[in-house]
């Protein structure tokens, strides 16, 4: 018998019909789009890829690796003078394929036996020759017959090392090899296929319920009339679109139009309003075939679906099986840096549609990547749909110049929702002015900086009032996660008066509505996704402001905002002082002040220009996806647990490390997602400030430190470091 894995116990025969299987389910479901409009032999490309299935695991037949099987078994090792440190079975799987019999061409063994050597992409690649051909005659000969009986595998006549010939780093397969499209989809391909018959889950959903249909439905339930904006998109569904629309036109449902019955990422900048529309096509719109993916979607899934099985959304959603998945981009476009493995991903892209919402929320720096991988995503057959309230005018101008082609238009709301007052003064010179409006109005403030946050929340709370509200990305998850369905049930509920604090996690696409808004400038991107936020679906008549915005000492210039379009925001925006903003003045508005004759001398556009000339220099398999992540996250954060947050469930560390022990890896994971649920993140250009306030954790868990901080459901964690105010002893329980 020949083990291919042990948890659960596994054959190579058993693992390897299910991939068959999940081939031809992927096949029968994707087939014409994933090879649609590419110069590739169809009927050739599919039978590749089933030798790439049938082989790729036929190297696990070597006796070391079986032993590794049958020692976890507790079954008798078989003698050998071989290890399996010096080679592993990707690295062997090539030598059994019967070339001939199969009739491959030289271009296309090189498919063939890079698809499987590399298809674990483990750091040491170089093979010696010599002991392959050990292995071959004093391991794989004396056992050949019993290999093709158990495993039901036509193996080689007489076996060889040739193949080591078409591998090696200096013959990798990379961009602008004529092999390269056909390289990515067979090996990406093979890596979905492997990791999800090794989880158990289909390659890909394959239902015929499509999203188009029961959005329509959803919006004749709600009796919407489609739109203009709405209309185009569902004409254009085999178009790649660039659209502008304004707040609260149902860009979400004209993306889900475009959708029709395709694969689709749905991206949006914030993890919050990631869940957001999650939460809308599943419970709205009713559609279950949806998936939620970011470094969070395990446990928002376990705290959303109490009666359902969480594990199992989460699981499929992982290996991009779902036909509609809401992620951050950090999930999908790491491909970009062509991290070692990167084709699974790539691969599926090049039969799905890709939703950018909002793509102005990014910094320049991440822009660069979104636009690099668009380009990529075309080039190898996916398609894409950015939608915007706001487009800065060289990222249009960025994707002309790839020689992308994509269908353009402007959709402008007639409505009239703001009045702004631009006032040359501190936000926090107007805290008896707000506190006075959230009597009888619903009041939303936002600041630039958490630690300004805190300090408006602070002032506020001292003139008594109890109905004022905090919410920023330093609270532990589980107190996050209810703050921000407070925040949406605040907004509902028309008889609720008060004041909500926040930074700009509320910006992108959450669909919360206040009566007023005080916020602190930005930049007019960012500032126009704010207003956003107050009057989202209302005509305003009032002559006067709804919008205050505060332009001295704004707190963030510099570090969270760039200083330079941060000053030409506020001298674009001036001549508009107590002045109705209309929406097609917005659009204008940053349209020109992302324009390359305003930005051409600015750090900002110094860094877009030098973040795409390295991208279009990226060093094949250079990276992981780990680094390749915290490159398109741009963030470097450390995790804490606040020390009372600590204290109070030290328990369950201790429950964490006994289950580590004693080896129960499935209740240890679970238990560990629980701990993560108890802390949040600090950048580590926080860190220096509160060095000292750091605790290391006496258990073994990665990455988190113990904060010697104060910390409350009201306020959240105070980096006592940098606070510029005297702390009051009350706000706190």
């Amino acid at each position: 018998m020949f083990y291919a894995k042990s948890e659960p116990l596994e054959t190579i025969l058993e693992h390897t019909n299910k991939l068959l299987q999940n081939l031809k389910e992927l096949k029968d479901e994707y087939g014409d789009e994933i090879l649609r409009d590419k110069q590739i032999d169809k009927k050739r490309f599919w039978e590749l890829l089933e030798i790439v299935c049938t082989y790729h695991d036929i190297g696990k037949v070597f006796t070391p690796f079986q032993n590794l099987i049958r020692e976890k078994l507790g079954l008798k090792e078989i003698k050998t003078e071989f290890n399996y440190e010096k080679i592993k079975h990707e690295q062997l799987s090539p030598l059994f394929i019967p070339t001939d019999e199969f009739g491959l061409s030289p271009d296309e063994k090189t498919l063939v036996y890079q698809a499987i050597f590399y298809h674990h992409e483990r750091g040491n690649q170089d093979v010696d020759s010599n002991l392959i051909q050990e292995i071959i005659r004093k391991d794989i000969m004396p056992q050949i017959s019993e290999i093709e009986k158990e495993t039901g595998i036509k193996i080689k006549e007489n076996p060889n090392n040739f193949y080591l010939k078409k591998v090696g780093i200096d013959k990798r397969i990379k961009e602008g090899s004529p092999l390269y499209q056909e390289y990515c989809l067979l090996k990406g391909l093979l890596h979905r296929l492997d990791h999800s018959s090794s989880a158990n889950v289909q390659v890909e959903d394959g239902t015929h319920e499509k999203i188009c249909e029961y959005t329509e439905q959803f919006m004749k339930e709600s009796n919407y009339k489609l739109n203009d904006l709405q209309i185009f998109s569902e004409e254009n569904k085999s178009n790649n679109l660039l659209v502008i629309g304004s707040t609260g036109m149902g860009k979400t449902e004209a993306a889900l139009l475009w959708s029709n019955s395709d694969k689709t990422f749905f991206t949006l900048p914030i993890r919050i309003s990631i869940n957001a529309i999650y939460d809308r096509i599943r419970n709205k719109i009713k559609y279950n075939h949806v998936g939620l993916l970011h470094s969070t979607a395990l446990d928002y899934l376990e705290n959303i679906n109490k009666s359902e099985n969480y594990m199992e959304i989460y699981e499929q959603s992982k290996n991009l099986c779902e036909k509609i998945t809401a992620c951050t981009i950090d999930q999908i476009f790491t491909f970009v840096f062509k991290y070692k493995g990167y084709e699974k991903m790539y691969s599926t892209l090049s039969y799905s549609k890709v939703i950018i919402d909002e793509i102005q929320a990014y910094s320049p720096e991440i822009v660069a990547v979104i636009l690099k991988g668009l380009q990529m995503i075309n080039n190898i057959g996916g398609r894409f749909m950015i939608m915007t309230a706001t487009l800065p005018r060289i990222y249009k101008e960025e994707l002309q110049k790839m020689s992308i082609e994509f269908e353009y238009k402007e959709f402008i709301k007639p409505s009239i929702r703001h009045r702004i007052k631009i006032c040359d003064t501190k936000i926090d010179d107007d805290v008896e002015k707000i506190y006075n409006s959230g009597k009888e109005n619903k009041v939303l403030v936002i600041t630039n900086t958490i630690n300004k946050a805190i300090e408006m929340y602070l002032k506020l709370k001292e003139k008594g009032t109890d109905n004022v509200h905090l919410l920023h990305s330093r609270f532990i998850l589980n107190d996050r996660n209810k703050k921000e369905e407070e925040i949406k049930n605040f907004s509902k509920n028309k008889d609720e008066n008060g004041i909500w604090i926040t930074t700009q996690i509320v910006e992108a696409s959450l669909d919360i509505d206040f009566d007023y808004l005080y916020t602190e400038m930005s930049t007019l991107d960012s500032l126009f996704q704010r207003l956003g936020r107050c009057y989202r679906s209302r005509e305003y008549s009032s002559s006067l402001p709804n919008v205050f915005i505060y332009t001295k000492d704004s707190s963030g210039i510099g570090y969270v905002y760039d200083k330079e379009i941060n000053k030409m925001s506020i001298d674009l925006l001036n001549t508009y002082d107590n002045c109705i903003l209309e929406e097609e003045k917005k659009i204008e508005l940053v349209d020109k002040l992302y324009s390359k004759e305003m930005l051409k001398e600015t750090k900002f556009y110094d860094k877009f220009i030098h973040g795409m000339e390295i991208l279009n220099n990226i060093i094949d398999y250079d990276t992981n996806k780990r680094d390749a992540q915290k490159l398109l996250r741009n963030i470097d954060n450390i995790t804490v647990i606040p020390k009372i947050i600590y204290e109070q469930n030290i328990e369950l560390f201790e429950r964490y490390e006994k289950a580590k022990k004693e080896e129960e890896y499935k209740s240890a994971n679970e238990i560990k997602r629980a701990i993560n649920k108890l802390t949040t993140s600090i950048s580590q250009s926080q860190k220096w400030k509160i060095n000292d306030c750091l605790i290391k954790l006496p258990y073994e868990i990665n990455d988190i430190w113990i904060a010697d901080l104060k910390y409350d459901f009201n306020v959240g964690l105070m980096l006592n470091k940098d606070d510029e105010y005297e702390l009051d002893e009350r706000f706190f329980d």
